[in-house]
């Protein structure tokens, strides 16, 4: 059962990460997320329990991700994609609208459209200027490219039953893709370039992210005049994860980075059973959130913040899309499900629905005001 389970989640796209403000409202009213997500080919924000469309019908949109200040996805006309921005819209101040008086409502946000077409793929990640487009993603036959500025800069495609589960750009340069090869074993590459996976393991990687390194404050040198200061650039560095273990052995957590591949040691408080199907980078690490499998396949939510897993208690089932590890509330996961309520807030102690969203719909990001880990 838990096996099944586990293949029917990595068939979504990994969301990216958001974080809860977990304070109080008025009374016996929890306050939670802001969500961005998109459904029925529309895109909408959920506060609350609210669900505010940011889209007109017709257009048929998918959101890819969310920035700090605007979100990007794409159209899809039959099987083209054309791509696109839109500023966030601006985060209200309910108190100052009860006091005002009733305006119309406000035009959706204005889509700003790209030049140039793509196939529609299966998986994308933008920034600034560039794109990763991944094709055939869980097909066995996939194929990536990578675009600057609308040129095509690099681009690759297999026939030998691989599946891609993570796909990422770095901030400035390079790209990852990741997954599993034909025989189970993680698979991944780093800006083309392969990276042995230990031998004889079984498994496959679900994140890929890059992390900026804390400065080491107690390392810098003495404060220089103002006149001969230079802005130092940050570290990025890439990493991924999923889930592995030798042979037939039960998988733990499963690093890739500076260090190379690497888990925690049992004594360190890592259980086994463990599948992390989401990560972000948060505050110079990397955090992410699954699953925990009991010995009677029980699943229960699993978070890694950085230097240690998360096991707040709990049981649940469904799809993870979204999750924090630094809310004020503790952890969390956006979790959708086969029957009503369609997705719940699982925190471990309980399991809160959130009203409004419906089996169409697709929870992608956080609004990044209520994310102190989104990038």
């Amino acid at each position: 059962m838990v096996r099944a389970f586990l293949l029917a989640a990595v068939l979504l796209p990994v969301a990216l990460a958001g974080a809860q403000d977990a304070g109080e409202g008025g009374p016996g009213e929890k306050k939670g997320p802001v969500l961005f997500g998109d459904g029925a080919g529309r895109l909408w924000q959920w506060d609350t329990g609210e669900k505010t469309f940011l889209s007109a019908q017709g257009l048929n949109l998918v959101l890819g991700g969310l920035g700090e200040k605007e979100l990007w996805g794409w159209s899809l006309d039959r099987d083209q994609a054309r791509l696109f921005t839109m500023k966030l819209p601006k985060k209200k101040d309910k108190a100052a609208d009860a006091k005002a008086p009733k305006a119309k409502t406000e035009p959706p946000p204005v889509l700003v459209y790209d030049r140039g077409q793509y196939p529609a793929p299966d998986r994308a990640d933008r920034v600034a200027d560039r794109l990763l487009l991944v094709y055939g993603a869980l097909s066995g036959q996939p194929r990536w490219e990578v675009w600057q500025a609308g040129h095509k800069i690099a681009a690759r495609a297999y026939d030998d039953g691989r599946l891609v589960y993570a796909a990422s750009l770095g901030p400035l340069s390079g790209w990852m893709i990741a997954g599993r090869t034909s025989d189970g074993s993680p698979w991944l590459e780093v800006t083309g370039e392969t990276v042995p996976a230990p031998d004889g393991w079984r498994g496959r990687l679900t994140v890929a992210a890059w992390v900026e390194e804390k400065k080491d404050d107690a390392a810098e040198t003495p404060a220089a005049p103002a006149a001969e200061k230079k802005k130092t650039p940050p570290v990025i560095r890439p990493w991924a994860a999923g889930w592995g273990a030798p042979g037939t052995a039960t998988p733990r957590a499963l690093f890739w980075g500076p260090e190379g591949w690497t888990q925690p040691e049992p004594h360190d408080s890592a259980s086994a059973g463990v599948y992390p199907l989401l990560g972000v980078a948060a505050d110079g690490v990397l955090t992410l959130a699954g699953w925990q499998a009991d010995t009677v396949g029980i699943l229960h939510p699993w978070f890694w913040d950085g230097t240690g897993e998360v096991t707040p208690g709990g049981d649940s089932e469904g799809i993870p899309q979204a999750f924090s590890t630094k809310g004020k509330g503790g952890p969390f996961l956006v979790v959708r499900h086969t029957s009503a309520p369609w997705f719940t807030l699982e925190d471990g102690k309980e399991s809160q629905p959130l009203e409004g969203l419906d089996e169409d719909d697709r929870v992608v990001a956080v609004a990044p005001k209520d994310a102190p880990e989104a990038r």
